[in-house]
């Protein structure tokens, strides 16, 4: 498929439904999915809707995707209202890792699939993130790590009913982010970097809002806002999936790397103004 969160929708995954009937594929095959995180989650739900359910086998080549999307089962498409709105649960038949792929990818890409890592450690604590906080590079031993913290939580809560929603440190604005700017300015984890600004400062933590900061500029990150107006990202937000009934779209927030917690109510006005601190 084309590459960009621009094509991950229902129509490409008509696409891909559709060459599945021509390949002749049965329920006794399987959808690889080579690539980043936009063909692991159309391939995922692609996977889990055609007949009913096939398996997929996740073979991500991008470090966002070895460090966090391609493990956990989440899979689904955008709609132009909101971002992952249309999906299902779907766990892989197996995860092939081989981080020799990310030699092929750019500065660019390498930093923002970065930040994944970034909230991992956040999430984690601990020795992850003080090599993180330290500006280790990322190696093996890196991506193996975020993948066990992540599939340690994904166990515990495989369907986001309390745990797993910590892993979304940052995404509810960033997704907002991605949604206000028609997934076409940002990259997810530029996006995501953003939106971990706002969940910090919405934290109260303003030492490490600073040491985040620094560590997102120093990989070249954006740390600004621009291309959307703040009332329109604070729009989005309201359109998270997480939203339950008529109550405010929980927050996950921290006290610090390694306490994070979620089902956060935080007033608008306070999200208008973690945004807001974004634009130059």
């Amino acid at each position: 498929i084309a590459p960009g969160e621009s094509h991950k929708t229902l129509a490409s995954a008509e696409r891909v439904w559709q060459a599945l009937v021509e390949a002749g594929m049965t329920r006794a095959d399987h959808v690889v999915a080579l690539g980043g995180g936009v063909v692991g989650d159309l391939a995922g739900f692609c996977a889990a809707t055609y007949q009913r359910g096939v398996p997929v086998v996740q073979v991500p080549t991008t470090l966002v995707a070895q460090v966090d999307s391609a493990y956990g089962g989440k899979t689904g498409v955008d709609l132009p209202q909101a971002k992952n709105y249309v999906g299902a649960y779907h766990q892989p038949a197996g995860v092939l890792v081989d981080p020799d792929t990310l030699s092929s990818l750019s500065a660019a890409e390498l930093a923002a699939g970065w930040v994944e890592v970034l909230k991992t450690a956040l999430i984690a604590g601990g020795t992850l993130w003080q090599q993180v906080a330290a500006g280790r590079e990322v190696d093996e031993g890196t991506i193996l790590a975020c993948a066990r913290t992540k599939l340690a939580v994904v166990a515990a809560d495989e369907r986001d009913a309390g745990r797993r929603q910590v892993l979304n440190l940052g995404h509810t604005i960033g997704h907002a982010i991605e949604t206000a700017t028609g997934y076409s300015r940002y990259r997810h984890g530029e996006a995501v970097g953003l939106g971990l600004l706002c969940a910090v400062r919405l934290s109260g933590l303003e030492s490490l809002r600073a040491e985040v900061k620094g560590l997102l500029e120093t990989r070249g990150l954006p740390v600004t806002l621009k291309g959307a107006e703040v009332d329109d990202v604070v729009e989005a937000t309201v359109h998270d999936k997480k939203r339950v009934g008529g109550s405010r779209t929980p927050f996950v927030l921290m006290s610090e790397p390694g306490d994070v917690r979620t089902g956060c109510e935080v007033p608008v006005d306070e999200v208008r103004a973690a945004v807001a601190e974004l634009v130059e």
